[in-house]
C-alpha cells in the first residue's frame, strides 16, 4: 500500500511539474486553429495527476516488481529512446511503424491483425490528425 501511495504521490507531482512549468516551457503558443498546442498536452498532465491522486485514495496494493520487471521496463526505456532518436534522425513517417511494432512485439502482442493496426494504422492516422488536420510538423 505504501508503494501504492508513493507512487500515486509521484504522479502527482509530475503532473503538477508538467503543467506548471515544463508545459508552458517547451510548448509553443499559437493564436489560429481551433485546438491552441497548449490544450492537449495540459489536459493529460492533469489527468497524470487526477491518476496520481486515486492511486493515492485507493491504493491496489503493495506490489514490488521483480528483478525481471525492472529489467523489461529498461527494456521499454532504452526502444523509446531509441524511437525518439531515430525519429530526429529519419522523421516521423519511417520511425514510428518499426517503433510501434517493436512497443506491441515487448507487450507481447502476437495477433498479426493488432500488430497491423497499431504499426501501420495508427501511425497513418496520427499523422492525419497532426499534419492534415491540426496543421502541426512532426518531426
Amino acid at each position: 500500500m505504501l508503494t501504492d501511495r508513493v507512487t500515486g504521490g509521484f504522479f502527482i507531482l509530475l503532473g503538477v511539474v508538467l503543467y506548471l512549468w515544463v508545459i508552458p516551457w517547451q510548448v509553443e503558443t499559437a493564436d489560429y486553429g481551433w485546438l491552441k498546442p497548449r490544450t492537449l498536452p495540459l489536459a493529460l498532465a492533469v489527468v497524470l495527476g487526477l491518476c496520481g491522486v486515486a492511486l493515492m485514495v485507493k491504493p491496489v496494493g503493495d506490489a514490488r516488481p521483480s528483478t525481471f520487471n525492472w529489467l523489461r521496463a529498461a527494456l521499454f526505456a532504452g526502444v523509446l529512446a531509441l524511437g525518439l532518436w531515430l525519429m530526429g534522425v529519419v522523421g516521423f513517417v519511417y520511425a514510428a511503424s518499426p517503433l510501434a511494432f517493436a512497443v506491441m512485439w515487448l507487450a507481447y502482442e502476437r495477433r498479426w491483425l493488432w500488430l497491423g493496426l497499431g504499426s501501420a494504422v495508427m501511425p497513418a492516422v496520427i499523422w492525419v490528425v497532426i499534419t492534415i488536420v491540426l496543421e502541426r510538423t512532426l518531426p
